[in-house]
């Protein structure tokens, strides 16, 4: 693991008294960032404002961002969605909680091929499920997140470059050159075959191994969130040979059920331990109070370290309802390839 480059912290003391150029200029430096690097943090917090003013930048550079994004190739549909105050759920027993790697939005919002790289596949493939969501049916492709209280843990957001990820585990399982093409059809077929295991599963989210092509069902039908979590009593009756392996994890350092389980599944299905995986893609992105982070929700996997009970954050987040159409099709295509449709 390491901390995120200082060139992804950007400084927006400009924003005070410089009107809207400041803003646009903020906005264009971290369009480039999140396709480049993925993500993207507007030390907001080092202004000293109060909460409401802070909270006002941070929604117009929202704005701003979202108005430079589509200038640039985005879909012209794409909006800002601001949702309610999340505070921080911690397991019972534990001081703190850790957030396994998860796109946001629940189902509605993972990494698909483009039509532009398989011809074959369907925007309906874009969807898990049908209930169950977390905050709104809206696709998320940018996750962005207000830190109105990072309260008494660390509060580190930390990211994945789920594109590396995958253009690895191909390359080690099937040798060759990590095309973007060739990568998105495969996790395409991959996501396909979790879509046609479902009814076996049951999960209405697509899990960490089905996109990266592990074929039993317990990987696809376990959902992983909370580090600390204990194993609910229905998928120890459903699942009963993940039962003993709760007790140690092939790394030997994960705290909790859940993470000794997501240990054993990230093995099979990245050849890494969580340790070694942490190693190789983990980046730490510390925040302060009224900072602004913003990933691209669908090229980077998330998570969260050791955050505490007082910690709450506000979704700013940049969706569409329909992940369809010629320009979201071309948004994607592009930002498999870590760019966006048409140059600034």
């Amino acid at each position: 693991m390491r901390f995120a480059d200082m060139e992804l912290h950007l400084d927006c003391a400009a924003l005070v008294g410089g009107g809207d150029a400041a803003c646009t200029s903020l906005a264009r430096r971290a369009a480039d960032l999140l396709h480049s690097n993925g993500f993207v943090i507007f030390r907001l917090g080092r202004l000293r404002l109060g909460a409401e003013d802070s909270r006002a930048l941070a929604r117009t550079l929202t704005f701003a961002l979202r108005e430079e994004l589509v200038r640039r190739g985005a879909p012209d549909d794409l909006r800002v969605e601001q949702d309610k105050a999340q505070e921080t759920f911690v397991p019972p027993g534990f001081g703190t909680r850790t957030l396994l790697p998860h796109h946001d939005g629940q189902h509605c919002s993972y990494l698909t091929p483009s039509r532009r790289d398989d011809e074959a596949w369907s925007p309906q493939w874009r969807e898990f499920g049908s209930s169950g969501y977390t905050t709104t049916p809206a696709h998320k492709m940018y996750q962005g997140v207000f830190m109105a209280d990072p309260g008494e843990g660390l509060s580190i957001t930390t990211y994945y470059d789920w594109l590396d990820v995958l253009a690895t585990v191909h390359t080690e399982r099937h040798g060759g050159t990590a095309d973007p093409a060739v990568v998105a059809r495969w996790l395409g077929g991959n996501q396909r075959a979790a879509l046609d295991l479902q009814p076996k599963h049951g999960c209405a989210y697509p899990s960490f191994s089905g996109m990266l092509g592990l074929s039993e069902p317990m990987w696809h039908g376990l959902s992983f969130h909370h580090a600390e979590a204990p194993l609910s009593d229905e998928d120890r009756k459903r699942y009963p040979v993940a039962v003993p392996l709760t007790a140690s994890c092939p790394c030997g350092g994960c705290v909790g059920e859940s993470a000794r389980l997501f240990c054993h599944q990230m093995l099979q299905a990245t050849g890494r331990n969580w340790a070694d995986y942490r190693r190789k893609w983990e980046v730490l992105a510390p925040s302060e109070r009224f900072d602004l982070l913003f990933g691209h929700n669908l090229t980077m996997l998330h998570g969260g370290l050791a955050g505490g009970r007082g910690r709450v954050i506000e979704p700013f987040c940049l969706v569409v309802d329909e992940p369809a159409g010629e320009q979201y099709e071309d948004w994607l295509a592009a930002s498999w390839r870590r760019t966006l449709p048409r140059p600034a």
